[in-house]
Order: C-alpha cells, then structure tokens, then sequence
C-alpha cells in the first residue's frame, strides 16, 4: 500500500480527524481545545499520513520543534489498521522531515504498558534512557524514555 505524507506547522486543518483519532487511540486522550492549542502553536510539527486510495487520515505525529532538538509528543494510527506499517512509515517520514530542518537528537516518553508503541520505537533506532515511575495513569504506570540521534 502507498501512502501520501504531509508536514505542517501552525495548522487546524486537520483538527476534527485528529481528535477523532486522539479520542480512539489514547486511555487519556487530549480533548479538542487542547488539541486546537497544541496545533495552533508555532513549534508544533504536524505529520499527517494518508493511504494513496482513501481521503481520511490514517495516522499522525505531532512533534514540539527546538532546533537542535525535537520531542515526539503523539503517535496515533487508526486501530483497525495498527500493526501494518504505517507507524513506521510515519516515523520514518517524520524523521527525514526533522532531518531537513538540521534536527540533531528526536526525544519521547510512552507508557511502559504500551508495547506495540516500544517495540515501533526500538524497530526505528530509538535507545531507552530512563524510567520515570508513576507518570501515567494517575501514578499507576511509568514511562519509558526514549533518545535517538539523527546523522546529518
């Protein structure tokens, strides 16, 4: 399957979709007006992917912007589509785009109780850094911490 990838900055375009998808990917999902905040900021970068036959969004990533360095905020894939390579497909758009942009070190947090998401950061080069206890699900699951170095 072929996908069609865009990249935005300061952009509601997408809004309604993406909160469809926040509120069907996520246990704490972002709700609209924080979408709407977080899409609107200018350091926000917004990678949305389409399959070349539909019109509606397959996945996104929205990605805090710092130059030299980058934060992965969000990943959602559309869950009856999850576990076919659009992750990685998106991740790796993504991180040509960063590269564009002279982006030197990608961060992340996810929960350590999400396993498809760990193994899609470890497939794509990201190293475990740390633990943070008791950072998601009021205190009842940690993060795991993620780095990877982008070579210009």
């Amino acid at each position: 399957m072929s996908y069609v990838v865009s990249h935005s900055f300061n952009s509601l375009e997408n809004l309604p979709e993406i909160n469809l998808l926040e509120q069907q990917s996520f246990t704490s999902p972002w709700n609209r007006e924080s979408l709407e905040v977080e899409l609107s900021n200018p350091l926000n970068l917004i990678t949305v992917i389409r399959s070349s036959s539909e019109a509606e969004i397959t996945g996104y990533s929205m990605t805090r912007v710092l130059p030299p360095e980058a934060e992965l905020l969000r990943v959602a894939v559309r869950p009856q589509i999850r576990r076919l390579g659009v992750g990685s497909v998106l991740l790796n758009e993504l991180l040509q785009k960063l590269l564009t942009l002279k982006i030197a070190q990608v961060y992340l947090e996810v929960s350590e109780k999400n396993r498809p998401a760990l193994s899609l950061y470890r497939k794509i080069g990201f190293t475990a850094t740390g633990h943070r206890p008791g950072y998601y699900d009021n205190g009842s699951t940690g993060a795991i911490t993620f780095s990877l170095t982008i070579n210009f």
